[in-house]
């Protein structure tokens, strides 16, 4: 599932990160979001984007347009 359809305060696992733009996708990196990662969508705004997503003990603020190219899977229970 895409990263920007995660539902808020569900935990997750980041399965894969594959953004076209190679300078974006080693952003996406540097900041946590990398296969085996835990990330959980911690805050939306006003308008649903962007979307506020805890990693790495840090909250972070990505647009959907950029975490369409992040896949999560959701953990259980």
């Amino acid at each position: 599932m895409e990263l920007s359809k995660l539902v808020r305060s569900e935990p997750a696992v980041v399965t894969e990160v594959s953004h076209p733009d190679p300078k974006m996708q080693q952003r996406l990196m540097d900041l946590g979001f990398y296969p085996g990662g835990a990330v959980k969508l911690v805050l939306l705004s006003p308008k649903q984007d962007p979307k506020a997503y805890e990693v790495r003990g840090t909250v972070i603020a990505i647009r959907d347009e950029d975490a369409k190219y992040i896949q999560v899977k959701v953990e259980e229970g």
